[in-house]
């Protein structure tokens, strides 16, 4: 039985294990997303699909704290949300900083009113919900956020998140 209040190495453990092998594949970089963030402004569509090429895509957990801060979590696809999640939340418990768009952007995402949770996360396995819920349920333990921040992590653990705590259901949506 997992704890009740898992501490920080046991949240980064779980978050680790259930990410293990995730790579990129088809889906959007960062830096597509920052170029999806300006409309394509400046850029063709060869270098667009080009731009992985010089990124980590095989390996999230190399993916470096400066190519993090580059931000536009919002503009990710699935695939790309799957792939940089776990470096973003692992990013929040080493560098949280409330001005980060790093951390605005991964806050915000944890709890994405306008399109519905479910729908945004129906693509995570159990054990990456399970990861995810441990890891939003103890943030407020882990880091000293902000008042707003803090709001959201509550908001999205009551309303989403919640669920998976302590390896609780899945709930299979239509």
């Amino acid at each position: 039985m997992e704890a009740l209040h898992p501490d920080r190495a046991t949240v980064e453990a779980q978050i680790r294990a259930a990410f293990t092998g995730v790579t990129l594949g088809k889906g959007m970089s960062l830096r597509q997303a920052q170029v999806a963030d300006r409309y394509g402004e400046g850029v063709t569509d060869a270098q667009y699909k080009a731009l992985p090429r010089g990124e980590v895509t095989n390996s999230w957990a190399d993916v470096s704290f400066s190519e993090l801060e580059r931000d536009c979590v919002a503009h990710l696809d699935n695939e790309g949300l799957r792939y940089y999640l776990p470096a973003l939340l692992l990013s929040l418990l080493s560098n949280y900083d409330p001005a980060s768009m790093r951390v605005i952007g991964t806050v915000s995402t944890l709890y994405p009113v306008a399109i519905g949770p479910e729908r945004r996360y129906t693509f995570l396995t159990d054990d990456q919900h399970q990861a995810v819920a441990c890891f939003v349920e103890a943030l407020p333990r882990l880091v000293t956020l902000s008042t707003e921040d803090s709001k959201r992590v509550s908001r999205a653990l009551r309303n989403y998140w919640g669920r998976f705590v302590n390896g609780g259901p899945r709930i299979h949506l239509p």
